[in-house]
């Protein structure tokens, strides 16, 4: 009875203990947030402002093999093979002979096969035209926040264009950021806010003023693209499925269902087939070394898009998933009948968004 009580106790102290650092380092960062020196703005903003898509750092992240949340990209294979897929995706009448004529192009030397290095070659140069359209959009966003033009972004400043993308009017926005009292925002935004502006200070390097110039504003809005905040989207995808706090990921964490219960067996269907994907990802693309688990360099290699070696790696998987005849290239009968893997899939995402509703 003794020894029972004594284990409660410790762990009931650990639990606290928890507890109590994560008031702590709330406490600390909403002191920081409300107390620094009140901002001087810039120039009257007039009617220009940004959405909240523009602003807002987004999960998804075109050419990336695996999303901030640990979830894996579903469009990855479209986006390197067909580049803005969206644009065939919507017009649904004309999607086979776009893609056909994507096979040509791929198909440098005109034999109607593609072989591994000619995907290996066009997956690069659509790696590039992604990274490329990163860069333009951020300098088009940083251009918009730095009407000044001194190089530099406050975080109070993108705060106020965050507030104004909400629909609250200018005056009030600029007052709040300073006082902090003006608007009650809803749980929602705060979370936001708060995990932006965490994703804000991994940014911000040299020096750490709250301010970021436009390769920190890259960082912040495209964390792959940045040493440190690669690292970083690496530590929070393995503490997101890290369930034993070892910081490795097995198979069984990485192939681990979302919370929530499903009862429909259509349902349960759909997460047989959600794991046996997670499954084959993790141990083609992820597990280098095959031995059933990843290490934070592992999971870093696979996420990396600068790392040369995804576009032979992506090559590979295509010929692997699409050749038939095991001829080791493709024809485009065999892309063909195999266009599921670059037109959409709705129950593909289906069943992901069955477990974000819980």
């Amino acid at each position: 009875m003794k020894i029972l009580l004594q284990e409660s106790i410790s762990k009931m102290h650990k639990v606290l203990t928890f507890h109590y650092l994560f008031i702590s380092v709330c406490v600390l960062f909403i002191i920081k947030l409300t107390y620094c020196k009140p901002l001087t703005f810039k120039k009257d903003l007039g009617d220009s402002q940004l959405t909240l898509d523009k602003l807002k750092p987004q999960d998804h992240l075109d050419a990336l093999k695996m999303e901030h949340d640990g979830h894996i990209n579903r469009e990855y294979h479209k986006e390197l093979f067909l580049g803005n897929h969206e644009d065939i995706e919507k017009d649904a009448q004309n999607a086979d002979s776009k893609l056909k004529d994507v096979f040509f192009r791929v198909d440098g030397d005109k034999d109607e096969f593609l072989t591994e290095a000619e995907l290996e070659s066009w997956i690069k140069l659509k790696m590039e035209e992604h990274f490329d359209e990163a860069l333009q959009e951020n300098d088009e966003i940083f251009e918009h926040l730095d009407p000044d033009k001194n190089g530099k972004i406050h975080w109070k400043e993108y705060y106020v264009h965050f507030l104004l993308a909400m629909n609250i009017a200018e005056d009030i926005a600029r007052k709040h950021v300073n006082d902090y009292d003006q608007i009650e925002l809803d749980s929602n935004a705060k979370e936001d806010l708060i995990r932006y502006k965490f994703r804000w200070t991994d940014a911000d390097e040299d020096p750490a003023d709250n301010e970021l110039t436009k390769l920190e504003f890259l960082a912040f809005r495209h964390p792959e693209q940045a040493p440190k905040t690669l690292n970083n989207m690496v530590s929070s995808i393995i503490s997101t499925l890290d369930l034993n706090d070892d910081h490795i990921l097995t198979e069984e964490e990485f192939t681990a269902l979302p919370p929530g219960e499903v009862e429909e067996q259509d349902q349960r269907d759909l997460d047989q087939q959600w794991q046996a994907e997670r499954k084959k990802e993790f141990q083609l693309g992820v597990d280098t070394n095959h031995d059933g688990k990843a290490t934070e360099e592992e999971l870093k290699r696979y996420l990396d898009p600068k790392n040369p070696f995804q576009a032979v790696m992506e090559a590979r998987n295509l010929i692997n998933l699409i050749d038939v005849d095991k001829d080791k290239k493709l024809s485009l009968t065999e892309i063909m009948n195999r266009k599921d893997i670059f037109l959409s899939s709705k129950i593909c995402d289906f069943a992901r968004n069955l477990h974000d509703e819980f």
